[in-house]
């Protein structure tokens, strides 16, 4: 696996989340990736989506821990 492709494909989905495509776009796009077996941009977006849940779930215990 070219771990570059994967790298491109997983910052230009944060770009994308940045700018409001969400996971359920990112996952219609993750299935024609896969169609064509192209196996680095389903890492690459993947990985983004992972990275993006669990830092979503951090802002939201940390705001919560501010609250308290």
């Amino acid at each position: 696996m070219n771990k570059s492709i994967v790298e491109e494909f997983y910052l230009l989905t944060l770009l994308d989340i940045r700018e409001g495509v969400s996971i359920q776009e990112l996952e219609d796009i993750i299935q024609l990736y896969e169609d064509v077996e192209d196996y680095e941009a389903c890492a690459g977006i993947l990985k983004a989506i992972k990275e993006t849940r669990y830092d979503t779930i951090n802002n939201i215990k940390e705001k919560k821990n501010d609250i308290r």
